[in-house]
């Protein structure tokens, strides 16, 4: 079974419990490493980096907690530098204001909002993933259409997320991972791809503040 190791901290419930709504209905699973067990002996790291090595992706989930929790914050920073795979930095659009953790070695940055259609993309996300081939016929039959319509009974009218007058469509297909947009922070010349909602947000990289620019107008 496809696994996605979850670099985190326990006590940012919100983040995590969104979270695994996402995998609770996929063939990936989320493979969680508390760092309670390392600090009291129960796990090693190096058994934690052999889970890492394991996995298909990394996703790190950033909250409160990991913000205030010195030793935490340490261990998701050496986490995520353990992976030679996909790194995904998450965040919510409610807590990013308040975060500063770096996380220097990523591919993706998605800053989330706790709605239905954000629930469908991390879902598309996760499974992308899945290696079985079993969800290919379920999914397919949902794909575009389905979270089309949910974006619409959820929010009317509204079928992307739009990002600088770019539509970012949400497709929930297990063939295709979402791609976010690429960008280059202005600041440490970083490049990522992000998946957001808003005009602006947080280098996961140097925590700078970027400002996507909106398209020009034509008359």
């Amino acid at each position: 079974m496809a696994q996605i190791f979850v670099s985190h901290s326990r006590n940012d419930t919100k983040p995590l419990d969104f979270l695994n709504k996402a995998f609770a209905s996929s063939n990936v699973q989320a493979k969680y490493e508390e760092i309670e067990a390392i600090v009291q002996g129960n796990r090693t790291a190096p058994q934690v980096a052999a889970d890492i090595a394991a996995s298909n992706a990394l996703m790190v989930v950033l909250g409160p907690h990991v913000e205030m929790l010195k030793h935490t914050r340490d261990w998701v920073a050496w986490e995520s530098g353990r992976s030679n795979r996909d790194v995904w930095v998450l965040e919510s659009l409610e807590d990013s204001p308040k975060l500063s953790v770096v996380i220097p070695l990523l591919r993706h940055y998605v800053c989330f909002e706790y709605t239905d259609p954000w629930l469908a993309y991390l879902r598309s996300i996760v499974n992308s993933y899945d290696d079985s081939h079993i969800l290919k016929a379920t999914v397919a039959g949902a794909g575009i259409g389905g979270i089309g319509a949910a974006l619409a009974e959820t929010s009317p009218g509204l079928g992307a997320l739009i990002v600088g007058g770019v539509a970012l469509f949400l497709a929930a297909n297990a063939q295709t991972r979402p791609s976010g947009l690429p960008l280059c922070c202005p600041q440490c010349r970083s490049f990522y791809n992000v998946h957001v909602s808003a005009m602006t947000l947080r280098c996961p990289v140097c925590n700078s503040r970027i400002c996507l620019a909106p398209p020009p107008q034509t008359s």
